[in-house]
């Protein structure tokens, strides 16, 4: 299932945006910012999504071999195919955990790897370990893969409690990058239910 590309627009044009105000991005020789600027435009050309990149396949068989050794559950093929979509991101203290500097070809560093982050708090919350995995996290939520059910959910940080299930993972990657992006708009207001804390299409960056 496909993420919303209006919202993987949008967060890409946010990256450029800043890349481009930024104090590197002017600070660097006119050739190089011509090059930079080629790579983005190049990459728009072809349907991609500049500073958005989504993730190596290679990579990502690193990651899911990494995960299934360091911390002894296989990698859902619903996280595999959203980070397929979107390598992690980080915007406006929402971040999407995507695949570990060290398991990339290149070592970039991007954001918060997976794998990490998940032995940081299985480590830190031991009520946690092989009961969720962690995809991201926000000021107040933690965004997890519920792994008995399969179910994605969003933790309150401060508790660890469910605070909502949303049908798929890909809706509540959708609702992450919606809370990036500061959208907070009515469209969704005749959608929700509050029946069981679940509902299709909630739109939980409201609540």
């Amino acid at each position: 299932m496909a993420l919303k590309p209006r919202y993987l627009q949008e967060l890409s044009d946010l990256f450029v945006h800043d890349l481009k105000r930024s104090h590197y991005y002017r600070k660097l020789p006119e050739s190089q910012r011509h090059d930079l600027d080629d790579r983005i435009a190049d990459e728009a050309s072809q349907g991609l999504y500049p500073l958005l990149p989504c993730g190596d396949e290679e990579a990502l068989r690193r990651l899911s071999e990494a995960v299934r050794k360091e911390l002894n559950i296989p990698l859902p093929p619903s996280v595999v195919d959203i980070l397929r979509q979107v390598d992690g991101f980080v915007a406006n203290s929402v971040s999407l955990y995507g695949v570990d500097a060290e398991l990339r070809d290149d070592r970039f560093d991007s954001g918060p790897g997976l794998l990490a982050e998940n032995l940081v708090k299985w480590s830190s919350f031991a009520e946690t370990i092989q009961k969720y995995l962690f995809l991201g996290d926000s000021d107040l939520w933690f965004f997890a893969l519920e792994l008995d059910s399969g179910r994605a959910v969003a933790l309150q940080r401060s508790t660890l409690k469910p605070a909502h299930y949303f049908t798929t993972v890909e809706e509540m990657v959708d609702d992450m990058m919606q809370q990036a992006l500061g959208e907070f708009g009515d469209e969704m207001d005749d959608l929700e239910d509050e029946t069981d804390n679940e509902s299709s299409g909630f739109n939980f960056s409201r609540s």
